[in-house]
């Protein structure tokens, strides 16, 4: 499904140019300036290539819709996928001081990225059981 608001990819990281397209003209249609615009694409990158990777594990045996909605001076992305059910905002920030070469396991910076790129972010379950991330980036 692709309209004005909403898209629908397979969960696969080649369809990451699709989703990148669509939050740039979205994007440009509401005259966001460019960093804001940068940051909010940058963020939905980010998730929905954690959702891939770390959702369907790189199978792409699902779906993501990302949804963008416009508000004053404001855009919201919610991005559904039907992944194992994970909420990433209770996950903790990484810790800072640890060089990357020095943690036992790559990555953890994913939300904490988030958390910066964008004003507010939220997780919540659908009634239909999928994942729901909202971000809101508001640029006045």
């Amino acid at each position: 499904m692709n309209n004005a608001n909403s898209l629908e990819i397979k969960a696969d990281l080649d369809n990451l140019g699709q989703v990148r397209d669509f939050i740039e003209e979205t994007s440009k249609e509401t005259g966001l300036t460019r960093e804001c615009a940068g940051e909010l694409l940058l963020a939905v990158d980010e998730a929905v290539s954690n959702i891939i990777m770390h959702g369907f594990k790189s199978k792409s045996d699902g779906h993501i819709e990302v949804e963008v909605s416009h508000q004053p001076d404001a855009l919201m992305v919610r991005i559904r996928d039907n992944a194992p059910l994970f909420d990433p905002t209770k996950n903790r920030d990484p810790h800072l001081e640890i060089s990357p070469l020095e943690r036992n396991a790559p990555g953890g910076f994913g939300v904490y990225l988030l958390n910066h790129l964008v004003d507010e972010i939220a997780y919540r379950v659908t009634d239909d059981g999928r994942n729901e991330l909202s971000m809101l980036k508001s640029c006045s």
